[in-house]
């Protein structure tokens, strides 16, 4: 899978929060980042990266998705069906739908979220390096669907 990123930016982002640009790394941010608003599970890029890299364990994928969400380059979320990535957005709001599983980021851009977050920060001496907020409910298909 090729990246719509230059490597030289990828390699920048980890250099940034003092990770090293190891192959199945930089190809799991590459990925991750590239997925938009799709947010995928360690079982989905496992197996979009695997033909690419056929060294890749599960292991890996899962270490180094955990310490690429510890250094806010990506974002964790919790959902019904287990823990998807995707890129981080700042701020938005996560919309997951409980029955099939869909995941939507909607951007906010709103300067009081921004201040409050800023403010909390501040108060707590906390450098934030992701900031999202999900809501579960139902997506508009699956709404209809319950209701008919």
């Amino acid at each position: 899978m090729k990246s719509s990123r230059p490597t030289s930016e990828l390699l920048e982002l980890l250099a940034s929060r003092g990770l090293a640009a190891t192959t199945q790394r930089l190809a799991l941010l590459a990925a991750v980042l590239d997925s938009h608003d799709r947010h995928l599970s360690a079982e989905d890029l496992y197996r979009e990266l695997s033909e690419e890299l056929p060294t890749l364990s599960r292991a890996t994928v899962y270490n180094n998705l955990a310490a690429l969400g510890a250094a806010g380059l990506i974002e964790k979320l919790e959902t019904p069906d287990g823990s998807r990535y995707g890129p981080v957005a700042r701020p938005h709001v996560n919309l997951v739908c409980t029955a099939c599983g869909s995941i939507s980021d909607v951007l906010v851009g709103d300067p009081d979220l921004e201040a409050l977050i800023d403010r909390a920060a501040a108060s707590g001496q906390f450098q934030p390096r992701s900031v999202s907020l999900s809501v579960n409910g139902l997506c508009s298909p699956c709404a209809a669907a319950a209701a008919g």
